[in-house]
């Protein structure tokens, strides 16, 4: 009886780990100079190369910082200094034919060169900013954002 108790105890704390999937990343960080952060689940942890990043996640430069990803299909974003900006959502599911990438950029400057997303399905990429919303409809844009969040 003791023996089945303990095994039941054990497959209630186990299950939920093995039911949760492990959230794929949606790309990371090929180059990093000086201070960049990543936010994730309401903590700041600095990045290096090679790291990956998720959905949800936001990316934060520091002064005379810069950080270079590359994403699941391709896609290049650079963030210039005193930059910020969130992947709300990322989407890379070519063998159903889903796409999508949408980014708020809230501060900063940043380089968008497209990866299969943007060139299979440009309507799929959107970049906000406090402003507007970038539809993607090329291949390479630059963004800069003034102010503060």
């Amino acid at each position: 009886m003791k023996r089945i108790l303990i095994l039941c105890l054990a497959m209630m704390f186990l299950l939920p780990c093995i039911a949760m999937p492990e959230e794929s990343p949606v790309g990371k960080t090929k180059t990093s100079k000086g201070s960049v952060f990543v936010v994730r689940d309401g903590r700041q942890m600095p990045v290096a190369v090679g790291d990956r990043l998720f959905q949800n996640d936001t990316i934060r430069t520091g002064a005379s910082s810069s950080v270079g990803i590359i994403f699941e299909d391709n896609t290049i974003l650079s963030l210039g200094p005193d930059s910020e900006i969130v992947i709300d959502q990322y989407v890379f599911a070519p063998e159903k034919g889903v796409f999508s990438m949408i980014a708020r950029m809230v501060r900063g400057t940043a380089s968008y060169l497209s990866g299969i997303i943007g060139h299979q399905s440009p309507e799929s990429v959107k970049f906000r900013t406090p402003e507007a919303t970038i539809g993607i409809r090329g291949t390479h844009f630059l963004v800069k954002v003034d102010g503060c969040p």
